[in-house]
């Protein structure tokens, strides 16, 4: 395993006018579980490329436990990948795929034996060794694809390039759940590439969030919700994503803007529009809004909870909470309270505001 550190990092491919990757600058942990999301267009795939030995940054550098590693094979680097379907020798068992990998690099036999085994009881696989692919489910193949990432000892770097693309929708969960069991179980560092905010959410420590050749942010599933550093990333993380209003609609000085997530909000129903107007204008983090729409998500303490959408003097906003169904229609205005928000200028945070 090793500590990876991308330090002013770019990549342009020939011909082209513009870099895909730009100053990027990123420390990953030995051991750590890093996600690298966006959305297609985003440069994951050319950073992965480049994690995995395929291209060489235009300029700045990778390294590997502080060496510069930049310019080396994927092998040499001791890079394993698992690809979004699996790779495996179809007329090899399961246990020969598995052995593949430490018979090129000329393993001893004990080791590959010793390996082997110790894979196969990780990952829960050891039933069908003797199987081959064609009668394998594909959640059982991708195991067997995790595994041949897994099985060389010193492997540096294991990148999983999104993995549960092909996984039946019923089991991605499962197979999401054993990668991160793995993951933590043997301390290899792992970088999961997807443009699936669930599967980055609930695998990685930490996640890096690219948009057009650029890391827009670094940090933890929470910090990413809670306190997105950048708008984009409050729009881009959540379902739905952040609301955001002007400042100054909400009674808040010295920003330009305020982003707040559905669930921030305490809302309650008025009947006298002018009497919540006078009311929101004497207190920070008020709003008031017509509904649109209602959507039914299920039952907190058998009441109905789901969302919420509203019209606003300054545009649409979500929220989302207990709906009481047999009263709020279309037509009803709410009053709402926010309870916290985050602050931003030029679209770069400036301060979280907690108002309740």
């Amino acid at each position: 395993m090793a500590d990876i550190s991308l330090n002013n990092l770019s990549f342009k491919y020939p011909g082209a006018t513009d870099e895909t990757l730009a100053n990027l600058n990123l420390e990953i942990a030995n051991g750590e579980a890093h996600a690298l999301l966006g959305a297609s267009g985003a440069g994951k795939t050319t950073l992965l490329n480049i994690l995995s030995g395929l291209l060489v940054p235009t300029s700045g550098s990778l390294r590997f436990d502080g060496e510069d590693v930049s310019e080396l094979s994927g092998r040499r680097r001791n890079v394993a990948q698992v690809f979004q379907f699996p790779v495996l020798y179809e007329s090899l068992s399961v246990a020969e795929n598995l052995a593949f990998p430490l018979k090129t690099r000329k393993a001893d036999a004990a080791l590959i034996a010793e390996r082997i085994d110790y894979i196969c009881k990780e990952l829960e696989i050891d039933g069908i060794r003797t199987q081959k692919p064609a009668s394998l489910s594909l959640f059982q193949k991708q195991l067997v694809a995790v595994g041949k990432a897994l099985v060389w000892p010193d492997v540096s770097m294991v990148l999983l390039d999104e993995p549960l693309t092909a996984v039946e929708p019923r089991t991605k969960w499962r197979l999401r759940q054993t990668l991160r069991r793995v993951q933590a179980d043997l301390k290899v560092t792992m970088i999961y590439v997807t443009h699936d905010q669930t599967e980055a959410l609930t695998f990685a420590d930490r996640v890096s969030i690219l948009s057009t050749g650029g890391i827009v942010q670094t940090g933890t599933p929470q910090e990413l919700y809670s306190s997105p550093t950048h708008e984009f990333v409050g729009h881009f993380v959540g379902s739905p994503g952040m609301n955001f209003l002007p400042a100054e609609a909400l009674g808040i000085s010295g920003v330009e803007r305020v982003g707040f997530r559905p669930e921030w909000v305490a809302p309650s129903v008025i009947g006298n529009a002018e009497a919540a107007t006078a009311d929101a204008a004497s207190k920070a983090g008020i709003i008031t809004g017509k509904v649109l729409r209602t959507r039914i998500q299920g039952a907190q303490q058998g009441k109905p909870f789901g969302l919420i959408t509203l019209a606003t003097a300054h545009g649409e906003i979500t929220i989302q909470g207990d709906i009481p169904e047999s009263t709020l229609k279309p037509g009803d205005r709410l009053q709402l309270q926010l309870t916290r928000c985050v602050a931003y200028s030029g679209q770069r945070k400036v301060r979280d505001i907690e108002l309740v």
